[in-house]
């Protein structure tokens, strides 16, 4: 069995706790910032969105904007009206105690809310087997969503494509941009998922409904989105329906997203768990002793929270009701921190990819392209255009980096049978489940009988199988495409002639794609692809191999002998060759040998024990070994003292893929299953010394941050119109500090 850390176990917050006492008693604990939706009217809707990217989006901090309940509809969001409404629609509950699902009737629920919380008292919360019923994930009702609509600030609120009218707080100073002749609005979107096309969009505005004792699991918000959730209604303490009710609301424990990397390192290397799951609801005890400060939120009807990218949180419901709707929006930030960050994270443990990124990328480059052809009927430094100028940029470099990655190789033959499929977001990887934009890998023997959507083809990404991962017919895969290739690359050219027209100074070039292609300086992920088809062996899935049984020997029959003395030299087959670091004999195609010693090493071991995937050896055109480097942690270099061994920074807890990938998938060059952990024992790297450095690493882009934010609020006219606007306490700090004393 592969080692493992123990498991923190699951343990319920008191009925009875004293927030604020606990806020008080706890030094790494503090409410987040908060500010009244009556304020956005004083600083008015610009200032406020500046708040939002400043605080949220790049400081990463949660914010909190409360007193909606004032203006919602309480005739329309109650429990009366859900009941009256919706009462008879069947929705599929969690039964959190038995983690199984349980359909039920919404009307059933909310008539027995009052029953799942009498059970729970001060002296009987830790109970295991009493119920927790959570009603979440459910449609939002459409008057719900009309109502938030005509409530919310636009620039946070759910698809928006364009600033629109509205009647909520700031509204008075909200500019409507003017339409152009073509009657096109100039500006840019608030929700990038409203640039796809609606058949593909995710449907992300849900509902939650719980009772005390409910909850929901450390994670972080899914692809790097920034998260939306206002509490709608809650229980108030009075009688309904001639019972009485406790008071609800929501307990919140946030984090900020510079500590993104230290928070997956405790929770693996001390609670024994990986937050990329989403199955594990921290203890109080393990908040309190975190190495990171937590913000604390409690949850009353008309609070709005806004969460930060990839900032991990969790949430516990109080009282006899809360009924919440949250959405999500993505924005060009969140797009980068989901391919760079979010998807590689997400595609270890299989997860679902509903936000189709790559398709954001594309797609939100052609809408801003189209509006960007409007311009000269408008002044190109008004503020607005010159944002959406900015972000076309942004995105463009994705778009590039996206089609740098799925350029083949100018050294290998033409790819002459490439199948081509049009693009319909809907393909995913058999593998990871995550969205495929345009190319990638399908088994032309490996198809399923027929289903609903099709044939059942296993089709694989390009990371996928640059990590090993695979059908079992490992090689002889064929290639499929969803856009032409002259397509993607005369787009390309169009946009940055586009950008080269629009941009008075750039602050970087932009060069055309062979260019930009010559000067990658590694190989391309589809280049990888292309040399991994070569090298790795087709193995014929009809033809299942049969294992030799040889004669059994004596030394396996009797008592154990004296094992022979080893030799100096090894017995390796040919196209073989024995890994430096574990010492196994393994095929050449699962080796990837040193371009200056000649040594070779299995992507295993240099996963496990210098955190190196197989794609980041294999993208390099000379690529040298730990050794050679002067950091190799093997125990025969570990005696070289002109070593440095290395030390590995992050836990590797393993995840068995098998549960979630398809049934015909395999894993052939790194058993993810395995974890890291004895590297950390022969290493003598302890846990607090990993969350040291992983700290130290938060707090420098934490002060880079502070340092960015002090020079865009320098660049903001009038700054003195933003004095309403809540700063995080370090970078006040900064703005008031002169320059010589930061030195």
């Amino acid at each position: 069995m592969p080692a493992q850390r123990p498991r923190a176990a699951f343990e319920p917050i008191s009925p009875d706790l004293d927030i604020p006492a606990l806020v008080d008693a706890t030094p790494n604990f503090e409410f987040a910032t908060k500010i009244h939706c009556n304020a956005i009217d004083r600083m008015g809707l610009g200032a406020f969105e500046k708040l939002v990217q400043l605080c949220v989006v790049q400081g990463g901090t949660p914010l909190v904007v409360e007193g909606f309940n004032e203006s919602l509809d309480s005739s329309i969001f109650s429990e009366k009206w859900l009941r009256t409404h919706h009462g008879g629609k069947t929705e599929i509950a969690r039964n959190l105690t038995t983690k199984s699902d349980l359909p039920l009737t919404i009307g059933h629920y909310l008539k027995n809310m009052h029953l799942l919380t009498n059970q729970w008292t001060a002296f009987n919360y830790k109970d295991a087997n009493l119920q927790r019923i959570y009603l979440k994930d459910i449609d939002c009702p459409p008057l719900w969503h009309d109502h938030l609509k005509r409530q919310i600030p636009p620039p946070v609120f759910y698809f928006n494509e364009t600033p629109e009218a509205y009647d909520g707080p700031g509204f008075a100073s909200a500019s409507i941009p003017d339409e152009s002749e073509a009657g096109v609005r100039i500006a840019k979107a608030g929700d990038l998922m409203s640039c796809l096309p609606p058949d593909m969009r995710a449907e992300n505005l849900m509902c939650y409904i719980g009772h005390e004792g409910t909850y929901t699991p450390s994670h972080q918000e899914m692809c790097a989105s920034i998260g939306h959730n206002i509490m709608v209604e809650a229980s108030d303490g009075s009688m309904e329906y001639g019972k009485p009710i406790k008071p609800g609301s929501s307990l919140w424990f946030m984090t900020e997203s510079k500590d993104r990397r230290v928070v997956s390192e405790y929770w693996m290397s001390t609670l024994g768990h990986d937050i990329d799951i989403e199955n594990h609801f921290a203890q109080m005890n393990a908040w309190k002793a975190a190495p990171f400060k937590t913000y604390i939120v409690e949850q009353s009807p008309g609070d709005l929270i806004l969460i930060p990218p990839l900032a991990a949180h969790q949430v516990w419901n109080r009282g006899t009701r809360t009924m919440k709707v949250a959405w999500n929006r993505i924005t060009v930030e969140t797009l980068k921190m989901a391919l760079t960050e979010a998807l590689p994270h997400a595609r270890m443990v299989c997860r679902d990819e509903q936000y189709k990124n790559k398709a954001i990328v594309f797609y939100s480059l052609e809408r801003y392209s189209n509006l960007l052809c409007h311009v000269d009927e408008y002044n190109i430094d008004n503020p607005e255009v010159r944002q959406l100028i900015n972000d076309f940029q942004h995105l463009f470099t994705l778009y590039t980096h996206i089609l740098l990655s799925e350029s083949f190789s100018p050294r290998l033959p033409v790819e002459k049978d490439v199948e081509f499929t049009a693009f319909d977001s809907n393909i995913t990887c058999s593998y990871c489940r995550g969205n495929i934009f345009n190319r990638f890998l399908t088994c032309p023997s490996c198809i399923g009988p027929p289903t609903l959507e099709g044939e059942d083809t296993y089709d694989v990404c390009m990371e996928c199988y640059a990590m090993g991962r695979s059908c079992a017919c490992i090689s002889n895969l064929k290639w499929v495409e969803q856009f032409s290739w002259e397509e993607l690359t005369t787009k390309y050219e169009v946009w940055r002639q586009q950008i080269l027209g629009l941009t008075r100074e750039l602050n970087e070039p932009y060069q055309k794609f062979s260019a930009e292609r010559e000067g990658m300086g590694k190989k391309s992920l589809a280049e990888i692809c292309q040399e991994q088809l070569k090298v790795r062996p087709w193995i014929d899935i009809t033809k299942p191999a049969v294992k030799k049984i040889g004669k059994v020997s004596d030394s396996e029959t009797t008592s154990p002998a004296r094992k022979k003395r080893k030799t100096g030299r090894r017995n390796t087959p040919q196209g073989t060759g024995h890994c430096h670091i574990c010492k196994c004999a393994e095929p050449l195609w699962k080796l990837v040998s040193c371009s200056y010693c000649k040594l070779n090493y299995c992507y295993g071991s240099l996963y496990r024990a210098f955190s190196i995937q197989p794609q980041n050896a294999m993208e390099k055109y000379h690529w040298m070994c730990p050794r050679c480097q002067r950091i190799c942690i093997c125990a025969a270099c570990r005696r070289d003292h002109t070593m440095t061994p290395f030390e590995p920074t992050s836990t590797v807890l393993g995840h068995d893929t098998k549960k979630i990938a398809d049934l015909r998938s395999v894993e052939s060059l790194v058993n993810f299953r395995h974890s890291n952990l004895k590297w950390f024992e022969k290493t003598g790297v302890d846990d607090e010394t990993r969350l040291s450095k992983r700290q130290k690493e938060a707090e420098e882009e934490r002060s880079q941050s502070f340092i960015d934010h002090a020079i865009q609020l320098e660049e903001i006219p009038q700054a003195s119109n933003f004095e309403d606007i809540p700063v995080d306490p370090s970078l006040e700090q900064l703005l008031l500090t002169p320059p010589e004393s930061n030195v």
